[in-house]
């Protein structure tokens, strides 16, 4: 009965080890503190290329100033939890809704 026992106790401890395995190593994306201010300059280039290709003229440091805005959104409180207005409805300012008749706005993407 010993011998049953240390098989079924090598079996949870294998299991027991690979989900602690799994916890520590199932996420490891980088977030916006990992990025340091050198990594942002070479983050902007990467997407003023990258947009660039595609056909969209994004320079080095307007890429830039978006990420520095974006992580600002990120570090913000989470908006109220109402539901944004409907691209089709009347509810968007004059401004905004020819931005995005125009095609200036990708909406869903």
């Amino acid at each position: 009965m010993n011998a049953e026992f240390n098989w079924w106790m090598l079996m949870v401890g294998l299991v027991v080890g690979a989900g602690l395995v799994w916890f520590v190593v199932a996420d490891q994306r980088r977030r916006e503190v990992d990025i340091d201010a050198r990594e942002r300059a070479q983050e902007a280039l990467w997407l003023s290329a990258s947009l660039e290709e595609e056909g969209h003229h994004v320079t080095p440091e307007t890429a830039e100033r978006l990420l520095a805005l974006h992580r600002a959104y990120l570090e913000a409180p989470p908006p109220d939890e109402t539901p944004p207005p409907d691209v089709g409805s009347s509810e968007l300012p004059g401004d905004d809704r020819r931005r995005v008749e125009g095609g200036a706005v990708e909406i869903g993407e």
